[in-house]
């Protein structure tokens, strides 16, 4: 039954009643001597034709590939009998020749025979084809089924979701998240303004005839009149928040931080229209950024499609079908052509800056995460892997005071007893540089080369060596410069760089340009 539109659940009957026909109730029909006649097989063409066409008609499938391959099928059974209708017809060559044109019953029965492979033929590449074009597709699927979602809708709402913006810093990140949501989810339907508002004063029942309130929090949501009465509905018709955050203060974003006391100061009325039991801007805020964490917006398309499959999961967990059976969706959503899980098979060393505030916490949940995804994988027994995949060192101990260390190009600011190493001979600069090399050695406990380079040889490092940077407002601000100084070692050595870019604003989050003004030069 969920196959079908909820308007033509009758269809089954139908169609079972159809089968009946074709299979026994046909049979019926001049039962003495019915075999040698045609009634029954025009009898059964017609019943076959006509069911085609009323399922063309009718469309009573959700989806549109169950649609294709119910016409294909009965397509072909209709062919089937009106080509059983020209095999009995050329039973004798006569009367073949007269009624049909062929000449014997021979070359009746092959072109029947070439007619129904080129059929078949056809058909298989149309399904081959629809279900190439079906999986690579960008749409939303159930990982543990591989099948697009069910998305039908109680019989009180006609929506799946409304979101609710403000027009001066939402307006166009909503359409875009609408827009998307219909492509990867066909059939959603998504109450939006441009779309659906007709009378400005039905905000309330618009709110009530959707399953799921998509709050799209950015700077002023809460200022607004309409915002509020949005959520007061949603409030008083107990609908399931879905908070989406817009972090970028340049797109008109704003912290969690500001977005709540915005809410403290704005969502004060008493008694509203939509909501007369509202207690307050404790109620809103539980609601909107307690019950769940609000689901980060980003841009970059392969960041956008993870937002795009958090909102989508949300918003089917309330659906009917899914809400009594949330195990469908345990395995969550995936889209094909995304980027793929991974985890780690070997050790990964990840070294940190201690001035690099928020890196080591960074890392730690790298770790967490590395550990959780080695399990789900079952990549357990990789030899040479012990039980810490992951390793955590402080790049300050693992390459040294950045004070004493500079790159090979650089020139060791120590002097020797004798004079100037500038002016000193050969042998003299030759001293100096052995010397200061041995003194960075007993000094850091590292093993220098001779051309002033640093080697990890003793350190300790094990697998893959990392170095992770954590951007945000303070990076490259700290008044000794070793977060860049450690960056220009770990260049120096082939040492990889994973720079991580924080979104949220509240925890330091700011634009990507700003780094372009903050980065020393030798580092751009």
């Amino acid at each position: 039954w969920r196959d079908y539109d909820p308007r033509f659940l009758f269809w089954e009957v139908v169609d079972l009643v159809r089968k009946i026909l074709l299979a026994s109730l046909v049979l019926f029909i001049q039962t003495d001597d019915g075999s040698t006649k045609l009634l029954r097989l025009v009898v059964a063409s017609a019943v076959s034709a006509l069911f085609l066409a009323a399922l063309a008609l009718a469309r009573p499938f959700k989806r549109a590939d169950d649609l294709q391959l119910s016409c294909i099928a009965n397509l072909l059974l209709t062919c089937c009998f009106i080509l059983g209708t020209v095999i009995h017809i050329c039973g004798e060559d006569e009367r073949c020749e007269t009624l049909v044109g062929f000449e014997s019953a021979r070359g009746a029965s092959a072109f029947v025979i070439v007619l129904t492979v080129t059929m078949i033929a056809v058909s298989l590449v149309v399904i081959i084809l629809q279900t190439a074009g079906a999986v690579s597709a960008p749409e939303i699927r159930l990982v543990n089924t591989g099948r697009p979602p069910i998305l039908e809708l109680p019989k009180e709402c006609h929506f799946h979701g409304f979101i609710s913006h403000c027009w001066g810093t939402g307006q166009d990140q909503t359409h875009t998240v609408v827009r998307q949501l219909q492509l990867l989810l066909p059939g959603v339907r998504i109450w939006l303004d441009v779309d659906n508002l007709d009378d400005v004063g039905k905000l309330e029942e618009s709110v009530a005839d959707a399953v799921n309130f998509l709050v799209f929090l950015s700077a002023g949501y809460f200022k607004s009149y309409n915002c509020r009465r949005e959520l007061y509905a949603a409030l008083s018709s107990s609908r399931p928040f879905i908070p989406i955050h817009e972090a970028d203060t340049a797109k008109g974003g704003a912290s969690i931080e500001a977005l709540k006391a915005e809410c403290s100061s704005s969502c004060v009325e008493v008694a509203p229209k939509g909501h007369p039991s509202y207690s307050g801007p404790d109620e809103l805020l539980s609601r909107i950024f307690e019950e769940t964490e609000p689901i980060v917006w980003v841009r970059v398309y392969d960041f956008q499609l993870e937002s795009l499959k958090e909102i989508s999961l949300r918003m089917l967990r309330n659906m009917p079908v899914y809400a009594l059976q949330l195990t469908s969706l345990a395995q969550g959503v995936t889209v094909p052509g995304e980027i793929e899980p991974h985890c780690f098979t070997d050790r990964v060393t990840i070294l940190v800056c201690n001035n690099n505030k928020g890196a080591l916490a960074l890392a730690e949940e790298v770790k967490r995460a590395a550990v959780e995804g080695r399990k789900s994988s079952e990549v357990v027994g990789v030899e040479g892997v012990g039980p810490e995949l992951v390793v955590i060192r402080m790049a300050d101990e693992v390459l040294g005071r950045p004070a004493l260390i500079r790159s090979r190009t650089s020139v060791f600011s120590a002097k020797e007893s004798t004079g100037d190493p500038i002016n000193a001979g050969p042998r003299s600069v030759a001293s100096l540089l052995s010397s200061a090399v041995n003194a960075v050695e007993r000094t850091t406990g590292l093993d220098l080369d001779r051309d002033g380079d640093v080697g990890l040889t003793g350190t300790g490092l094990e697998g893959n060596v990392v170095l992770l940077l954590y951007l945000n407002a303070h990076t490259f601000l700290d008044d000794e410069s070793t977060v860049a100084r450690l960056v220009q070692v770990a260049m120096d050595r082939g040492i990889a760089i994973a720079p991580v870019h924080e979104q949220d604003p509240g925890l330091g989050g700011v634009p990507f340009r700003t780094f372009f003004q903050q980065t020393p030069q030798v580092l751009q």
